[in-house]
């Protein structure tokens, strides 16, 4: 059996699919974290016992960011479909996505000891907060029309740290003209002591994942640790001459915060020219109950926002109103990620709604055609609630999925949890959401984003990873494998496949917040300095 052409026919019976690529995280920019072209992985076949561990390719570091695939590229003399793969050592490769020999394209290394330029300390602002040092974190985007692949780097050189946007030709790794940029930026603001807050990459975190929108590259960054001042940041770049347009600061009146986590994922686009993400603990003082606020550069700790991606001017925010206890309690809202729901989904009255987790295991949906700003006293959402019962704090890290009209989410200490909507809306009794189906094993910290894989037809599997065994989080996590998983869509209690039922199909030791990328019959996973993947049997 073949799992490596990327061209669907109705004749084919088995792992042939139209799938051009996973070039952004979450496999599209409203996050769903759907594979709608996936026909060799049924239900049936991967829970028949010939699903597993297939190969694994090993890398220089650490894999956090989210593998991305290209299929059909025109690359080593041939035609291939390639895994795109970046490491904390600030690496990063091009791999044949079916060759079980690991054949690499192409891996360029943004490192030079030798000339003082080496991969930032693994505590940078004193903060142990992962398992190697901190290189490429984000997850890249790819342009598949200008084939090229846009990330970036953190080194250290001659004792000082540096953030650099890169862009290189997908087929030869070679940089774009105009590549790299060294980041910087000022924005108006009184948080620095002065009238202007600067960028300062030692306190910044480059955690979130790079998004293509309106002909430009958005960046955005949070903290280490919470250490600082940090600051919620986010740069818009032209695609093409990476000349920075805009920056945005969540927090530039106050001493940090507003930090932009997501759990590792990205800021989720409409179709409308909206871009929606949320704010961590920090401080929020835009106290006018319409939008717009009563100034241009207000504070937006704790605050689910909408910016135009190509000017980065505020469009419409919504911030709670218990935004300032959250924040004393570092309960962030932006300790998991968004999900844009299809035009139409949500109930009649609301019909165009994103949805959102946060750290302290609510689940938000919110109007975003009028995401009803601030009211001291009134909390004004689509709707509001817990994920569960058994967490009242620190409880996801995640961010949401989505597919036939069904919500999918996970929280620390619970279970991978299906939402089937009803009349648009999360079913709920009192203040807490009732899951149509769970999966029957537990996930400790951290909670898993899930991804979906199905065909036109249906056929949906949701995959997972369990990565408590990551070894840097604050429960003294163990290292050890990661566990893929692979449930039924419609029943999440019918588990299909679990890697940690044979000890040949373990994976790479976990790394926290790593999302499977399902592509033509494979499930690519990265990990603790090796990429692992899992398929059919020949």
């Amino acid at each position: 059996m073949s799992a490596v052409n990327a061209s669907y026919t109705g004749s084919a019976t088995i792992a042939v699919t139209n799938l051009t690529g996973v070039t952004t995280y979450h496999n599209d920019s409203a996050r769903t974290g759907q594979n709608l072209q996936e026909y060799a992985l049924t239900p049936t076949r991967v829970s028949g016992g010939t699903f597993g561990k297939r190969w694994s390719c090993s890398v220089d570091s650490a894999v956090y960011a989210q593998p991305l695939y290209m299929a059909n590229l025109s690359i080593g003399g041939g035609t291939h479909n390639v895994l795109f793969v970046v490491t904390m050592n600030d690496s990063i490769y091009a791999i044949d996505a079916d060759s079980p020999a690991c054949v690499t394209y192409w891996h360029v290394s943004f490192i030079n000891p030798g000339a003082g330029i080496t991969t930032t300390s693994s505590a940078p602002a004193g903060c142990s907060d992962f398992i190697t040092n901190y290189g490429i974190l984000g997850t890249p985007v790819i342009d598949p029309n200008a084939m090229t692949i846009y990330f970036v780097t953190n080194t250290t050189e001659s004792g000082n740290v540096v953030h650099r946007l890169h862009a290189l030709n997908v087929q030869s790794g070679a940089e774009r003209a105009h590549s790299p940029v060294a980041i910087q930026a000022t924005v108006p603001g009184t948080g620095a002591g002065g009238s202007t807050v600067p960028f300062n990459p030692f306190y910044q975190n480059q955690r979130l994942s790079l998004t293509l929108a309106a002909g430009g590259v958005i960046i955005g960054w949070s903290s280490h640790c919470d250490n600082g001042p940090w600051y919620g940041w986010l740069m818009r770049y032209d695609a093409t001459s990476l000349t920075q347009t805009a920056a945005f600061n969540a927090t530039p009146n106050h001493h940090g915060g507003g930090g932009i986590w997501m759990g590792g994922g990205a800021p989720a686009l409409d179709l409308n020219d909206n871009m929606f993400f949320s704010t961590g603990n920090g401080a929020f003082d835009a106290t006018s109950n319409t939008f717009p606020p009563l100034a241009p550069n207000n504070d937006f700790g704790e605050s689910f926002l909408n910016l135009n991606p190509s000017t980065l001017v505020l469009q419409d925010f919504y911030t709670p109103s218990q935004n300032a206890t959250w924040t004393a309690q570092d309960l962030d809202i932006a300790a998991g990620g968004i999900t844009v729901l299809p035009d139409g989904v949500g109930p009649s009255t609301h019909p165009n709604v994103l949805v959102g987790f946060d750290k302290g295991g609510h689940v938000w949906m919110i109007d975003r055609n009028n995401m009803s700003g601030f009211k001291p006293s009134a909390d004004n959402t689509v709707q509001y609630l817990h994920l569960t019962s058994g967490c009242t704090g620190w409880c996801t890290f995640s961010s949401p999925a989505y597919w036939s009209g069904t919500v999918y989410g996970a929280t620390n200490w619970g279970h991978v949890m299906a939402f089937q909507l009803s009349n648009g809306l999360l079913p709920a009794s009192g203040q807490y959401a009732i899951a149509s189906s769970k999966s029957a094993e537990g996930y400790l910290p951290t909670s898993p984003t899930p991804a979906i894989s199905a065909s036109p037809s249906g056929g949906a599997i949701v995959w997972a990873l369990d990565n408590n065994a990551n070894g840097t989080d604050n429960n003294n996590a163990p290292l050890g494998p990661a566990i893929l998983r692979a449930y039924d869509a419609t029943n999440l209690g019918n588990t299909l496949y679990s890697s940690a039922n044979r000890s040949a199909d373990a994976g790479g030791n976990a790394v926290k917040f790593t999302v499977p990328v399902v592509a033509n019959g494979h499930v690519y996973i990265g990990g603790a300095g090796v990429v692992t993947v899992y398929g059919l049997a020949p």
